[in-house]
C-alpha cells in the first residue's frame, strides 16, 4: 500500500479541490516494537462524510529506533462512511519495524471529517487489552500540560510511567516534565529538545527524575514546552505488561511574581486664608513624595468697611483666592541589581555592569543585595535556578528557583546574604544559558 511520490500525489488532490484548505490529525504514538515484549500499533481511519470521498496522506514520523532516512508515506481514498484498517501499521504500512514515532494524516476538509484511532497492545503475556490512542487536532497541542492518574511502583514493582510528547510545528521546542504529588515537584526536571514533526519518550519518568523509589497512585507530570505540543503518558503494569495512556489536559501556567518597581505621585493641594480686616491670606501645599516648586499667589478683594458705629458689628470678609502650585516628581530608582533574562539571542543572562566580553555573565554584588532577574520580551520560556552544569548535566541546589519556565511579562528576585560564588542556569537550556552570582563583603 506504500506509495512512492505520496506528498506529491496527496498535494494535487488537495488543489484540485477550490476549497484547497489542508487539515491535519496527529496519532502522538505508534509502535512496531519486536522481542520479549513486543508493542504493535493497530490504526482504523474513518469518514465521517454521507456524500465526499476524502484524499488521506499519512506521514510516519519516526523518532525511535532505526529510523528510515526519508519519512515514508502513502496516500490513499477514503469513501464516505468508510473506515480503512491497517494492522501493525509501523511495519505493515509504513515498513520500519522495531521503530516507534508518530503518524500525520493529512486531508482536505473540518477537523471532524476525519476519525483517527489506534490499539497500541503487546501480544505476551497473554491475554492483553493494549490502550487506545486517538487521534487529535491542533486545537489539543498545550504549551503546558497536565497528566493525570500517573503511577509507580518503586523499586520496579507495580506500575511505571513512560511520558512523551510530539512536536507538530515547523521549529524545534525545548520541553521539560516535572514530577508532582500533592503540592510537591518530586526529584528534578527533566528536559528534552524535539525537532519539528516529530516527538520524545522519557521511559520511567521517575527514574529520569531521580525518584525511582517512590511509591505513588495519584501522581501528576506537568509538561512545560515553548510552542504548543501533544503530550501523553503511558502507564504500565509491570506483572501483565497492560498500559493505558493518558492524554496531556490543558493546564493553567503558574501565575508570575510581579516586583513593582517606581511609581506616580499624586499630588494634592490645600489653601488655608485667613483674613480679618486686612487680608493676609496663608498657602500651603502638601503634595505626598513629592516636593512642591513655584509660588503660590493669593488675591483677596475686600468689601469697603464702614466707619465704626458703637453697637453695630464690624462685617468679616472671605477673600477669594487663586493658587497654581507646580509639582516636580523625583521618580524612585531602583533598587536592586537588575539581570536581563534572554536579552542576548534569547539565551543569555545579562547584566548591564558586567563586561560584555565574558560568555558567562556576572553579578559582581555586596551582601544584602537583590538580584533581579527581568523576563525580556520575546525571548521565550526561561528560568534562572541555582545550581552547577560542571560536570554535565546541570545539577540544581535549590537556593532559589523560578520553576516552571516563565515568558515575558515577568520578574523574580533573591536576597543574597551570604559572602560567596552562586552559579545558576536556566532548566530549559541547560549548559548552553548559565550565569554566575559573585557575592563580596562591603
Amino acid at each position: 500500500m506504500r506509495l512512492p511520490g505520496a506528498s506529491w500525489f496527496l498535494a494535487a488532490a488537495l488543489s484540485a479541490s477550490p476549497l484547497a484548505a489542508a487539515t491535519t490529525i496527529t496519532l502522538p504514538a505508534a509502535a512496531s516494537i519486536q522481542g520479549i515484549a513486543p508493542f504493535y500499533s493497530d490504526v482504523r481511519v474513518f469518514n465521517t462524510s454521507y456524500t465526499d470521498t476524502l484524499a488521506v496522506g499519512a506521514t510516519y514520523r519516526c523518532f525511535l529506533g532505526a529510523c528510515p532516512a526519508s519519512a515514508p508515506e502513502i496516500v490513499f481514498p477514503l469513501a464516505p462512511r468508510e473506515s480503512a484498517a491497517f494492522d501493525d501499521m509501523v511495519r505493515g504500512t509504513f515498513g520500519a519495524p522495531d521503530t516507534a514515532g508518530g503518524v500525520e494524516f493529512l486531508f482536505e476538509g473540518a477537523t471532524e471529517q476525519l476519525v483517527v484511532t489506534s490499539r497500541l497492545y503487546s501480544t505476551f503475556p497473554t491475554p492483553t487489552v493494549g490502550m487506545f490512542i486517538p487521534g487529535l487536532d491542533a486545537s489539543q497541542a498545550y504549551t503546558t500540560s497536565v497528566l493525570t492518574s500517573v503511577r509507580n511502583g518503586g523499586s520496579g514493582q507495580g506500575f511505571r510511567t513512560n511520558v512523551g510528547l510530539f512536536n507538530p510545528g515547523d521549529a524545534p521546542v525545548t520541553a521539560q516534565f516535572r514530577v508532582f504529588t500533592g503540592f510537591a515537584q518530586q526529584g528534578v526536571a527533566v528536559v528534552r529538545p524535539v525537532p519539528p514533526h516529530s516527538g520524545v519518550q522519557v521511559n520511567a519518568i521517575f527514574t529520569a527524575a531521580g525518584v525511582a523509589d517512590l511509591e505513588t497512585s495519584n501522581g501528576v507530570v506537568v509538561v512545560d514546552a515553548s510552542s504548543p505540543v501533544f503530550a501523553y503518558a503511558a502507564v504500565i503494569d509491570n506483572a501483565t505488561t497492560d498500559p493505558y495512556y493518558v492524554a496531556g489536559a490543558v493546564d493553567r501556567a503558574a501565575t508570575p511574581t510581579q516586583t513593582p518597581t517606581g511609581g506616580t505621585a499624586t499630588p494634592t493641594a490645600s489653601t488655608t486664608p485667613t483674613a480679618t480686616g486686612t487680608a493676609t491670606p496663608t498657602v500651603t501645599g502638601t503634595p505626598p513624595t513629592s516636593t512642591p516648586t513655584g509660588t503660590a499667589t493669593a488675591t483677596a478683594t475686600p468689601s469697603p468697611s464702614p466707619s465704626h458705629t458703637p453697637g453695630v458689628t464690624t462685617p468679616t470678609f472671605t477673600p477669594s483666592l487663586t493658587g497654581s502650585p507646580t509639582v516636580t516628581r523625583t521618580p524612585t530608582p531602583n533598587p536592586n541589581r537588575v539581570v536581563l533574562v534572554g536579552a542576548i539571542n534569547g539565551m543569555t543572562f545579562f547584566d548591564a555592569l558586567h563586561p560584555p566580553s565574558q560568555p558567562v555573565f556576572v553579578s559582581t554584588i555586596q551582601v544584602g543585595t537583590t538580584i533581579e532577574w527581568q523576563w525580556v520580551q520575546g525571548a521565550g520560556l526561561h528560568t534562572t535556578t541555582s545550581g552547577n552544569c560542571v560536570p554535565a548535566p546541570c545539577t540544581p541546589d535549590f537556593n532559589w528557583n523560578s520553576a516552571p519556565p516563565q515568558q515575558w511579562p515577568f520578574t523574580y528576585t533573591h536576597t543574597f546574604n551570604s559572602v560567596g560564588t552562586f552559579n545558576y542556569y536556566c532548566q530549559i537550556h541547560q549548559e548552553l544559558m548559565q550565569g554566575v552570582v559573585n557575592v563580596v563583603s562591603p
